[in-house]
């Protein structure tokens, strides 16, 4: 026997409410990493020597060229309208503050002291309404650089970040070495015992795919690090477009690398890496260096651009399903 229409009628509302096939919705994030190319004050420091970017240095950094470098740099983080970026290079927080005011979009910051020798130091920007800081700590690299560890609520989920600038290829295979592997047990003991979703994020001065860091993650043609537990999330066929030049080759020193369970969270999921890359980050000024990064310093000759290095990002996607009000 047939149900009475005004029995019916609450039970087709409810469906219309609540759809048993309610359409995924998706959110987005991206995070970025840049290598600044020297982003230093005008001032001299009494702990370092920073006399070379002074205006009566080497290199006269005065303040016309300090903030014509402020501007490149917040033109570049505008453009790519990150959520999050890490930076390389930064020498102090005053430079990381400056930075701040300096940009269209509203970002705070994370800045912490490092060791470094040439007090080149790592920094976070990060828009407040997409991430939300709980922890924030130095790591020791064994090189006197250390590594920013950043533990905190990324649109509702627990990520940790691990930013981290390895040293360059001026120094011995063996130092290098030593970094590349200590790095790799840093990153398996923070994913052994936190969330389980890991971004490390950073200038490796080097491949992936080339000694030392092909030996200490073990990666393999497919992308894939340390045994499946972490992915090259810019992974791409070689002949690719690197993001730093070098006698006239392009290489891969700037990148990401996330654990496995980002690429396969039904919460939080990667969706998509690269580099980014516009017209005014090239030198086209002569035929020798057309198309590479468009730098600040040659030496100490000044050309006035952005960086030697070209930023990289990543794109995560929240996936939640979405369902209908009925007023």
């Amino acid at each position: 026997m047939p149900l009475p229409f005004r029995w019916l009628l609450p039970l087709l509302l409810a469906a219309l409410a609540f759809p048993a096939d309610a359409p995924a919705q998706y959110r987005q994030v991206s995070i970025g990493f840049y290598n600044t190319e020297n982003l230093f004050d005008t001032l001299p420091s009494p702990f370092y020597d920073d006399r070379e970017f002074t205006p009566d240095g080497a290199k006269h950094w005065d303040s016309e060229r300090y903030r014509r470098k402020l501007a490149h740099i917040a033109r570049v983080i505008d453009d790519g309208g990150f959520d999050l970026i890490a930076l390389a290079e930064v020498e102090n927080e005053a430079v990381v503050r400056d930075l701040a005011a300096t940009l269209t979009d509203d970002y705070c910051y994370i800045h912490r002291t490092s060791s470094d020798r040439r007090d080149i130091d790592l920094a976070l920007l990060y828009k407040g309404d997409k991430f939300f800081p709980d922890e924030i700590r130095l790591l020791p690299s064994g090189y006197g650089r250390e590594w920013l560890y950043v533990r905190g609520e990324l649109i509702g989920t627990d990520v940790e970040l691990l930013l981290v600038h390895l040293p360059s290829k001026f120094n011995s295979f063996a130092a290098r070495q030593r970094a590349a592997e200590r790095l790799a047990r840093t990153a398996d003991s923070l994913l052994t015992a936190g969330t389980g979703r890991l971004i490390v994020a950073g200038d490796f001065n080097g491949q992936l795919d080339e000694p030392p860091l092909r030996q200490a993650f073990a990666t393999r043609r497919d992308g894939s690090l340390a045994g499946g537990r972490f992915r090259d999330a810019l992974h791409a066929p070689a002949s690719r477009r690197g993001s730093y030049c070098w006698q006239g080759r392009w290489l891969a020193y700037d990148n990401i690398i996330v654990s496995q369970h980002l690429c396969e969270d039904d919460g939080l999921q990667l969706r998509q890496g690269g580099i980014f890359i516009r017209n005014y980050l090239l030198d086209t000024r002569s035929h020798d260096s057309a198309n590479f990064p468009y730098r600040t310093f040659r030496g100490n000759r000044y050309l006035g651009g952005y960086s030697d290095h070209l930023p990289v990002f990543i794109v995560l996607e929240q996936r939640f399903a979405y369902y209908h009000e009925n007023p």
